[in-house]
């Protein structure tokens, strides 16, 4: 028979020194504790305690058996709230909110050796800047990766990678403008695709490098990215694109990059404050943030 049930009421008699004390603590009823307790005492054929007006006081047989068996008592309830914590908190769905092109093009190896773990599923979310902080706020994603750093001091963050800004044309148009210095002026003669009426990857490029504005005509407004370079790879004007989309075309020759390199963005992983208190999603923020850079030490197009 075990009386590993026993010997923890036991331990917290001994520490509290109550019995009333301690049935509250363990959440049961006085007669049961004092029924452990004299369960005990048959055990070791020794009186533990002496019952005194406020409480109870241990005999030198109770000091001795409290110092074998309450460190193990204790590390069997630290092993027990570990399981219990992990197999409710560890293990289950997590969801992750963040833009499609980094995502199917960038974070494969990551979201990869997270779900290789075996302790969580994933549900991915995508969508704009805008839908990704609406996501983190509303409680419908845990963890986001966006090329935003967070405004709202609800969030924490911690950077994750970068991501160049390159300006491609399609292969006809680009081998025409040849060895031509690239202006602002010569490229507000041709179409532009944009991800919105905005043009905020354009005219980011545009600001950083030529100092001015873009005055191209919109030839289509796209709000995925990864359509666009395949609509500038079909023949329809120019666009600015993360490196990561396309620096693959430009090897095979299928985009002309046009002037220099433009400037870098950084990616982050945002999570709402106090969310890393849920072991799952800390589990998968360590998981996440072991694969920083990805993208920034890939070669970059030349």
């Amino acid at each position: 028979m075990s009386y590993l049930t026993q010997l923890k009421t036991f331990v917290e008699v001994y520490r509290s020194g109550n019995i009333t004390r301690a049935a509250s603590r363990l959440h049961m009823s006085q007669p049961a504790v004092t029924s452990h307790i004299q369960a005990m005492e048959s055990i070791v054929g020794k009186e533990l305690f002496i019952r005194k007006a406020r409480g109870v006081e241990p005999t030198p047989i109770a000091d001795d058996l409290a110092l074998q068996v309450s460190s193990h008592i204790d590390i069997l309830e630290q092993k027990v709230a570990s399981i219990r914590s992990r197999a409710s908190t560890d293990h289950g769905t997590l969801h992750l909110a963040g833009p499609a092109e980094y995502l199917s093009s960038v974070a494969g190896p990551t979201l990869a050796n997270l779900l290789q773990a075996d302790r969580v599923n994933l549900v991915v979310h995508t969508g704009n800047k805008t839908d990704i902080y609406g996501l983190l706020k509303n409680d419908v994603a845990e963890l986001a990766i966006t090329g935003s750093e967070p405004e709202s001091t609800m969030y924490e963050y911690q950077k994750l990678d970068k991501e160049r800004l390159i300006l491609v044309m399609n292969r006809v148009q680009g081998k025409l403008i040849g060895e031509r210095e690239v202006t602002a002026s010569l490229l507000n003669t041709h179409k532009v695709v944009a991800y919105d009426e905005q043009l905020p990857l354009i005219r980011r490029y545009f600001a950083d490098v030529f100092n001015a504005k873009c005055d191209s005509p919109v030839a289509a407004i796209c709000p995925d990215i990864r359509a666009i370079a395949s609509i500038v790879t079909s023949g329809v004007g120019y666009s600015v694109l993360p490196d990561y989309l396309c620096k693959q075309g430009i090897r095979q020759g299928e985009l002309i990059q046009l002037g220099k390199p433009g400037p870098e963005n950084d990616l982050y992983l945002v999570w709402k404050k106090g969310a890393l208190s849920n072991p799952r999603v800390d589990f998968a923020k360590d998981v996440i943030t072991a694969f920083t850079n990805l993208n920034y030490l890939a070669e970059y197009p030349s």
